[in-house]
């Protein structure tokens, strides 16, 4: 089942903020033949598919924005609040 996403073209600090209190985190998506992209994605769906699949080493993730086929990502990387250690962006890379 694939995870949808919404696009976004920049947020400013306060923005990115509120959008961690209903909880969503930002993530790039990039890979070969395609433009990065800047995303909203909701955490506890994304953890909870990375940890199914036996971690971020293993883990590819269907994404979509509901318009047209999922993508199929990789997570490169997590990084996570200095003091809460929750989420707060994802690095995704296309897997072809």
């Amino acid at each position: 089942m694939a995870i949808s996403v919404t696009y976004h073209h920049g947020l400013t600090k306060g923005q990115r903020k509120e959008w961690r209190r209903k909880g969503f985190a930002t993530a790039v998506l990039y890979g070969k033949g395609i433009e990065t992209r800047q995303l909203l994605v909701p955490v506890r769906e994304v953890i909870h598919r990375i940890v199914e699949q036996g971690g971020k080493q293993k883990a590819v993730l269907e994404l979509t924005d509901g318009s047209g086929q999922p993508l199929r990502v990789r997570v490169k990387e997590i990084q996570r609040h200095l003091t809460t250690q929750e989420p707060i962006h994802f690095d995704f890379a296309v897997v072809s």
